[in-house]
């Protein structure tokens, strides 16, 4: 009884400590996560502290099928001139991190449109910086 007690004991062990280092954080993804909210706000002037300024913005158009390649700057003009703020739910779906750079995946939905953005970052002057953008729109 004592042998059987000891070894399910050590298998707990076992499977537990693989589970308890899966849920260690990396200590960059408060920095990371703070320059995501900063563009998921929606508010253009902290969006715009999100982006590194030559980040560029890449899609295939929802309703020509045409490639897009748009400077950050027109992005982010484009968003400060929208006075129109509807209902929006925006989500952070995943996120991956390795030394200095990570890649983020954001559902955003609103009543016209759902898209999912890929982001991928840089740690730059020790300040993570969306360096790219891609996105899907669904409607």
């Amino acid at each position: 009884m004592k042998c059987i007690l000891s070894t399910l004991l050590l298998m707990a062990a076992i499977f537990i400590n693989p589970i308890h280092s899966l849920a260690q954080t990396n200590p960059e993804e408060a920095g990371v996560k703070a320059c995501l909210e900063n563009y998921m706000s929606g508010d253009g002037n902290r969006m715009e502290k999100a982006f590194h300024p030559s980040a560029s913005m890449k899609y295939v158009d929802f309703q020509t099928g045409e490639y897009k390649d748009v400077p950050i700057a027109d992005f982010l003009a484009r968003i400060k001139a929208n006075t129109s703020k509807p209902d929006r739910k925006v989500e952070l779906l995943s996120l991956n991190i390795e030394g200095t750079a990570a890649q983020a995946k954001i559902k955003l939905e609103t009543g016209q449109a759902i898209m999912y953005d890929y982001m991928n970052l840089l740690k730059i002057g020790g300040e993570w910086k969306i360096v790219s953008k891609i996105f899907s729109r669904q409607k």
